[in-house]
């Protein structure tokens, strides 16, 4: 018998679903498990999608440069914000 087919994720519940993998520190294979995902569909996802900038650099109105390498960890932004703030004063 046939198995019933799925609707297709759109290109925002992709994204949602890449977001949450590299926000959850778990390996590929522990990730599809919990998200009853296969391993080959979560790896074709993560090949369409952009790569971030290796780098990146800020410049403050004060003349101040700051160049950062990028980082998936999401207390990176809350770390960037203070930091900023820090350096406006």
């Amino acid at each position: 018998m046939p198995q019933p087919h799925l609707p297709r994720r759109t290109t925002i519940e992709i994204q949602q679903l890449l977001a949450a993998y590299q926000s959850s520190g778990q390996t590929r294979a522990a990730f599809c498990a919990a998200h009853h995902l296969p391993l080959s569909t979560l790896d074709s996802y993560r090949r369409r999608a952009p790569s971030p900038p290796d780098s990146f650099a800020i410049v403050l109105r004060n003349g101040r440069r700051l160049e950062l390498t990028w980082s998936p960890l999401p207390h990176i932004a809350d770390q960037l914000a203070d930091l900023l703030l820090r350096l406006e004063a």
